[in-house]
């Protein structure tokens, strides 16, 4: 497995979706600065408008191919970024948490 895949968790569902498109975009580049091989669950090759289980099992088959997640603020409002970080924790997936900024 490629250590350096991090996946980008983050709350999506009941959110301006422009909004939450350009966090996880902005998170991606900031991980791609860091060395990192960003994977947004934006570019899983579904429309936005597609069923949220779909969704949901196309992005844990993402996340179980990589090393790391990387869970963006506010992940804890998000019932499938809970469910993505349980993946995670229960595969030993290594778990990095947005900071805030000073």
């Amino acid at each position: 497995m490629n250590n350096k895949r991090i996946y980008i968790s983050g709350a999506i569902a009941h959110h301006d979706i422009d909004e939450r498109k350009a966090a996880f975009a902005a998170a991606a580049h900031k991980l791609r600065e860091e060395g990192f091989t960003p994977i947004n669950p934006f570019d899983n090759g579904l429309p936005d408008s597609e069923d949220w289980r779909r969704h949901m099992r196309v992005d844990i088959g993402m996340l179980l191919q990589c090393g790391r997640i990387y869970m963006l603020r506010g992940w804890e409002l998000s019932k499938g970024a809970k469910l993505e970080l349980d993946v995670a924790s229960s595969c030993g997936i290594e778990v990095m948490f947005e900071t805030h900024k000073p």
